[in-house]
């Protein structure tokens, strides 16, 4: 075991799967993300199982709080991989996950509506100004990620993730896709958070918490660096914890088409999310989870 531990120490197994996993949380796990350095346990074991685990982060307001353990257990040769994430903190969560709409078909381009869940304008309505909460909603037209950013901008709110159109039914299907009536969603969407980049040795590193302009267009730059290393070096390991077999499909998409969002995770006090209900190109608003207030004053 000594010989073993040894062997994955120095080979940086471990600190390779983690940051394919913390990519994988960023670009399809809206809710969550993890610190640039978070790893709780990382250890191989007599039978050349790996484990690894990660403390998982949401943020509300200016606060990114631990809300749950994700675990990873994995044998050395084999593709099998198992991620479990569970939530042993004492912290209730009151929000649903987060759902996103289509603006419009892809397969016939007919425009799509959204499906708003209810009560959440009263809910907000009810709340003093002591509060923050993090908050979703969708577009009616794609937007790049500095067109949203542009009619964000108004309101005292910070963007955490953008879902991303990547080709799905134009260049692969994956997963499918739910919805009533006139609306879709896609099953499993990813998006564009904030960068993450590390080093080759995994030494350093940088981590962009929020999308804004200074971030915006670093964070697509390394999303597509990312992709293109992970498929030039690591693709059948990539594409097990991220849960696809078309990250060069989804890649190649965004090289060619560019980056396409409809809609967004945001954060911030709740008087300011109540007036995103006035904005013409937004519906579908989903409310997250609410803290005592931690933002600026």
């Amino acid at each position: 075991m000594m010989i073993v531990s040894i062997i994955y120490d120095t080979s940086k197994i471990g600190e390779r799967i983690t940051h394919i996993q913390q990519l994988a949380i960023d670009w399809t796990i809206p809710e969550y993300s993890t610190s640039l350095s978070s790893v709780s346990n990382d250890e191989i074991n007599a039978f050349l199982t790996q484990t690894i685990e990660i403390p998982i982060e949401r943020r509300i307001g200016k606060t990114d709080y631990i809300v749950a353990d994700a675990t990873l257990t994995k044998p050395l040769f084999t593709r099998f991989t198992d991620f479990q994430l569970e939530k042993p903190y004492p912290y209730e969560s009151t929000s649903d996950e987060f759902s996103f709409y289509l603006p419009t078909n892809p397969e016939t381009g007919a425009k799509l509506e959204g499906n708003q869940p209810p009560g959440v304008w009263e809910t907000l309505e009810k709340i003093d100004d002591g509060y923050v909460a993090d908050f979703a909603f969708s577009t009616s037209d794609y937007f790049t990620p500095e067109e949203l950013l542009a009619r964000i901008e108004p309101f005292d709110i910070e963007v955490l993730w953008m879902p991303l159109y990547m080709g799905e039914y134009d260049t692969f299907e994956e997963y499918g896709w739910s919805g009533s009536g006139n609306s879709q969603t896609l099953s499993y969407p990813w998006g564009l958070a904030g960068y993450r980049e590390v080093s080759d040795d995994f030494q350093s590193g940088s981590l962009a918490r929020v999308l804004d302009n200074d971030s915006v267009q670093e964070s697509q730059d390394i999303m597509l660096k990312n992709m293109n290393k992970l498929l030039n070096n690591h693709k059948s390991l990539a594409e097990q914890l991220l849960g696809t077999q078309y990250l060069e499909e989804r890649s190649q998409y965004l090289t060619e088409n560019g980056f396409n969002v409809y809609g967004a995770v945001v954060t911030g006090p709740v008087k300011e999310l109540l007036k995103l209900k006035d904005v013409e190109e937004f519906h579908s608003f989903y409310l997250g989870d609410m803290k005592p207030w931690n933002w600026d004053n």
